[in-house]
């Protein structure tokens, strides 16, 4: 086992980060959802701080063992690839973070001059520009956010663990018999999301801003999934692991907007090694990380790699998914390499 980190680190927040960076990174949720609980405690306020720069302080040793863990991740150095292939003019690969968050759409020069020639965008859905739509799609499917009658929110845990998640939902300005049917999973995700300020963009998160301006220039979008895949996927987690996940999040000694402010500090530096390592190595509970990771990262990333071929085969083309896809042995870029394309860091 890993060394621990300072009580003020450790305890609670040790299992939550991949589920917190996949929330972020790889979430269904890309527009705030019509029913998401009113929260009370401000959380409309996304300010964080980056928590790795305490731990550098605080724990040198755990952190430079973060460092040489991140090192170590196969295809980790980069968020930006090229894809070659003989005979095939050139494609991209972009990993992209789910976030309005003003730094995050200040794209670098490399990636605007190849955005600006590419003949069509790939992205994880087609209809991000359009949340409508999306939304739509959910309202046909409740079963998917709506737990049954018979098995509401409080019957899913043990009393005692359910009365904790009541009183912190309660702390929220949120009663628990208020959202008693909703799916652990869409309620998680509901509370771990933060509605900053509305940008200059618009407040739109980075995925929808590049599905804008490619429609504006003539470009086609295209999805690698449909919205409902997404909803399924998230959907198809545990209830009962999602709700001791949310348990634990509400134990974090660090506001949600911390973790999610690292993620974002993580991203800028065009690590994605860095940002795997931040979300695995804080993990202890390898049973509920293993179901997440591999049924929201894992399995998507084997479908993905798959149906971006034909387009890739037309060459000229822009793949952007969330940065978590690209990384690792069983990541996007090596599943890509597998199919015989040559893939190149571009930064």
């Amino acid at each position: 086992m890993r060394n621990s980190f300072p009580v003020k680190l450790g305890g609670c927040f040790k299992g939550i980060a991949s589920r917190i960076a996949a929330m972020l990174l790889l979430a269904a949720f890309l527009f705030a959802p019509a029913g998401t609980p009113a929260r009370a405690d401000g959380f409309g306020n996304c300010a964080g701080s980056n928590i790795l720069l305490e731990l550098r302080k605080k724990d040198p040793s755990r952190y430079q063992t973060m460092m040489d863990d991140a090192a170590n991740v196969r295809n980790g150095h980069s968020i930006f690839w090229k894809i070659e292939k003989p005979g095939v003019k050139p494609s991209w690969l972009f990993g992209t973070i789910h976030s309005s968050d003003e730094r995050v759409l200040k794209l670098p020069a490399e990636f605007r001059s190849a955005f600006d020639h590419i003949n069509t965008l790939v992205l994880e859905l087609k209809e991000i520009s359009k949340p409508n739509t999306i939304a739509i799609e959910l309202l046909k499917h409740p079963e998917l956010t709506m737990l049954p009658a018979e098995k509401p929110l409080d019957h899913i845990l043990p009393a005692d663990e359910t009365a904790q998640i009541a009183a912190a939902l309660a702390k929220k300005g949120i009663p628990i018999t208020s959202v008693l049917r909703m799916r652990p999973w869409f309620l998680y995700t509901s509370l771990l999301m933060c509605a900053p300020e509305r940008n200059s963009n618009g407040g739109f998160v980075l995925d929808r801003q590049l599905a804008v301006q490619a429609e504006t220039k003539g470009v086609d979008v295209e999805g690698l999934e449909t919205p409902l895949e997404q909803f399924q996927a998230m959907a198809d987690l545990p209830d009962d692991l999602t709700m001791k996940g949310l348990l634990q999040a509400f134990q974090l000694p660090y506001n949600m907007n911390d973790v999610t402010e690292t993620l974002i500090a993580l991203y800028l530096t065009g690590n994605s090694g860095l940002m795997k390592a931040f979300a695995d190595d804080l993990s202890d509970e390898k049973t509920i990380e293993a179901v997440f990771n591999q049924r929201i990262i894992t399995d998507r990333n084997e479908v993905m790699a798959k149906r971006i071929v034909p387009y890739l085969e037309k060459g000229n083309v822009m793949m952007a998914v969330g940065a978590l896809h690209l990384p690792g042995d069983q990541g996007v870029v090596q599943l890509l390499r597998k199919q015989g394309y040559t893939l190149t860091a571009v930064n």
